[in-house]
């Protein structure tokens, strides 16, 4: 009965995705993902999922959840600031500085470092994991001091993270 769950959640992420990667909800297009997502779920669960879920994986899915909204908040809004330095010639005050992290998680930092990258104007140029800090090209920057610019650009995320990967 367990694994039988663990198969249920690995075919409805994967139906999601194919739903979302499509943009179609067209009877056909559903029919070919649940076709799809069957046939991924019954060759590759047991590879996906290593243990049976719990709860507490749920709640971290929502956190993820939570995480993606906030990405998508950012992006827009560092479209925006973008478009205005385009668009209205604004100064801009282009800058390398080194933001401390505080996740324990490799695959935090990896998230982290990947939405930072993802996100027009700033860019991850590398990450130091004896000091603990990234490296990151910053378009506008508005102030040099690490750990004001860890509150302007990474810490919204790291709160989540450290939320999906403990």
């Amino acid at each position: 009965m367990k694994r039988f769950l663990n198969k249920l959640f690995v075919f409805t992420i994967i139906l999601v995705f194919f739903i979302i990667s499509t943009g179609s909800f067209k009877y056909y297009t559903l029919v070919i993902g649940v076709i799809v997502s069957a046939i991924t779920t019954y060759l590759f669960e047991s590879s996906i999922v290593k243990k049976t879920l719990r709860l507490y994986d749920v709640l971290k899915l929502l956190y993820l959840f939570k995480y993606i909204v906030y990405f998508v908040k950012a992006e827009i809004h560092a479209h925006l600031e973008l478009v205005e330095i385009i668009l209205f010639n604004k100064p801009i005050k282009p800058a390398i500085v080194a933001v401390p992290y505080h996740v324990e998680s490799d695959y935090g930092v990896t998230l982290i470092a990947l939405t930072v990258t993802n996100t027009p104007g700033t860019i991850v140029l590398n990450i130091d994991t004896n000091s603990k800090l990234m490296y990151i090209h910053w378009i506008n920057a508005s102030t040099f001091n690490p750990d004001e610019a860890r509150l302007i650009i990474t810490s919204g995320f790291e709160k989540l993270v450290e939320k999906i990967f403990g």
